[in-house]
């Protein structure tokens, strides 16, 4: 794992994959199944805000983890919007081989 901080741009990161599942992805299961995943996520980073305890934090670490797998997966895809300075979170994420 790096320093660089993941969540310096998650707000902006999850607002762009939100718009990616509402306006590239046919309705059906798979957004719909995307969505709770971004809604989870959302539903966390509200409750860490409120609740600093250890047990709110790392569930919201773990959520913002997988949206930003999920991001970088539309990414690799080629979807519009993505922008350069959101990379490093993506890397930071990635094991070191």
């Amino acid at each position: 794992m790096t320093d660089y901080d993941f969540t310096r741009h998650l707000g902006a990161i999850a607002a762009w994959y939100r718009a990616v599942l509402t306006d590239l992805y046919p309705a059906g299961p798979d957004r719909d199944a995307k969505v709770l995943l971004l809604n989870h996520y959302e539903e966390f980073a509200r409750l860490a805000a409120q609740d600093p305890s250890p047990a709110v934090g790392a569930a919201a670490v773990q959520w913002a983890r997988t949206v930003l797998v999920l991001a970088d997966a539309e990414r690799d895809s080629g979807r519009p919007g993505w922008r350069h300075e959101w990379t490093g979170g993506i890397r930071a994420l990635r094991p070191r081989r």
